[in-house]
Order: C-alpha cells, then structure tokens, then sequence
C-alpha cells in the first residue's frame, strides 16, 4: 500500500495514510455475463413445506432454491441494467405518450442544466438504501470488507478504488449503494462516490444515481465535496482512479492500472488536508468477460 508524499511548501498535516482499506467481493462474485445460478442466501421466496413426506420435502426445498435464484438474478439484472432500462423507459414515454412530450423535452432540458450533480451536495435520499432490491444484490455479490485500521468519522478520506472493472460494481457497494457500505462500519462517515459528469445526462438514471448520493467527478465538483465552506456535511469522497481509460483494461486475471495521467485527486486530498486510503476491489474484472481489445 501506497503513502502521499508532501509537496515542499504545502501543508499537508493530514496528507498521510494511517488507515489503509482492502475490499472485497468474496470466492463467489457474480459473473452477469455467464448467467450462472448458484446458491444464494436471500429472504425472499419460500415454499411451505410441513406436511409432505421427505421425497416431496427435498422437491419443494430444490423448488424454492430456484425460485429464490431466478428473483434473485431478475433484481441484479435489473438493477446491472439500469442505464439502459432508463433510457428505453424515456424513449418509449416520449413515443408513446403524445400528451407528456412537452414535460419530458422540459425535463431533458433541466438534466442539461441542473446545477445539482456539481454543488457538492446533490439530492442524497437515505431511505432508497434500504429497498428490497439491495438484499438480492448483496446475495448475488456477497461483497465482504477488510480494514487494515479502523477509520475515524471525525475525519475526511479520499478512498482511492482500483481496478475499475467494466462498471464498477464493487465501488457502489463500497460507497454504501445497497447498504453495507463503509459508512455501515463506520456510523458517522459520510462517503460521497463520483462519476463521469455524462451519467447526469441519462434522463431518470440520473435521478436514481442523485439520490443514491453520487456526484460528478470534475473538479469543481470533488472541492465543493470536500470543503466544508459549501455545507456542513462532513463529506469523504470515493473515486475509481483509472476511470473509463482503465475500464476498457478489465479483463480477468489481470488488474491494470491507469495512474500517470489521473493524479488529480491526490492533489485534491492534499489540497483539502485529507488522508488517502488505498482500496483494491477482488474480483472486479471477474464480473464481466471483456472481449480482447488494443490498448
């Protein structure tokens, strides 16, 4: 694990890294390309079985595994496949709906120029956490974190994630997407993830992305995170350091790194006065079967 080194002529008290964070997805992350069922942990469906012999008792326990799996594989594609659901769901209002044209031309106007992805804020709905939905996406995943040293919610990080991965599932359960994120272990610390500023262009999803807490990664946008001149919030920040360069590098077995020419967020942590903790996802780039590319 890595350590900032101050630059000369700068203060940087709290520039060091005294807790390092290990994240992980467990021995049996989800492949969603190879839609393989496998046995999952989930409250959800269960078939009664009192009063059947043993022969139907086994049955019904099998039927119910499946059931379990099936609503379990239905929730994490939905949820894998949000961006594009979002953008069909728009599309289809706007053919279909004569009547709603002219609110959703307004609307798409508004995700153009809607100051809120950008101040730092945004419009964070705690409730949303706790969905059904989150339950079978932790199944699915099985998503486990390892902390070296414990992290003080008095303070603020810069949690720096790697790899990528194709989409960068393990980081949105990191920053607390289903629940069971850092914050979860650390009552106190708030922790902001960021995005490429086009996500807040995909009518809908990026409402549902605004109010899982997400945030626009330029920088502008991580300082008004990070300064409590804008709020009194408190906030860390997470950032997937390789970006979209780095994503189109996810292939299984190896884990490349996209560092050189996206520094910007250890001068951002520097600049704030806050520590850096490392944080390695397992098994990110096993999610997705990534067809050979040239980089």
């Amino acid at each position: 694990m890595t350590e900032t080194s101050p630059r000369a002529g700068r203060d940087t008290r709290s520039a060091s890294s005294p807790a390092v964070c290990i994240t992980a997805t467990g021995e049996q992350a989800g492949e969603l390309s190879r839609w393989y069922f496998r046995p999952l942990l989930v409250v959800g469906i269960r078939v009664p079985t009192v009063g059947f012999s043993d022969e139907w008792t086994a049955y019904l326990g099998r039927v119910s595994d499946f059931l379990q799996e099936t609503l379990t594989t239905a929730m994490v594609t939905v949820w894998a496949t949000s961006p594009l659901l979002a953008l069909l769901l728009y599309t289809f209002l706007m053919v279909y709906f004569k009547a709603l044209r002219t609110l959703l031309v307004v609307y798409l106007l508004f995700c153009f120029f809607d100051p809120r992805p950008y101040d730092g804020v945004g419009r964070r709905i705690s409730h949303i956490h706790k969905l059904p939905i989150w339950a079978h996406v932790n199944a699915y995943f099985q998503p486990k974190m390892v902390f070296e040293e414990p992290l003080d919610p008095r303070k603020k990080y810069v949690f720096g994630a790697h790899p990528h991965g194709v989409i960068s599932y393990v980081a949105q359960l990191i920053a607390g997407t289903t629940g069971l994120g850092i914050e979860s272990h650390f009552p106190g610390l708030v922790v902001r993830g960021v995005t490429m500023p086009a996500t807040f262009c995909i009518p809908l999803f990026r409402d549902y992305a605004l109010a899982m807490g997400c945030l626009s990664c330029d920088r502008n946008s991580i300082r008004r995170i990070l300064s409590d001149r804008h709020h009194k919030l408190h906030q860390s920040l997470l950032v997937v350091v390789g970006g979209a360069d780095e994503s189109m590098l996810a292939h299984e077995h190896s884990a490349d790194l996209v560092l050189l020419k996206r520094r910007g967020f250890v001068r951002e942590a520097i600049r704030a006065g806050c520590d850096l903790v490392p944080i390695y996802n397992f098994n990110e780039n096993s999610i997705y079967k990534l067809v050979p590319n040239h980089p």
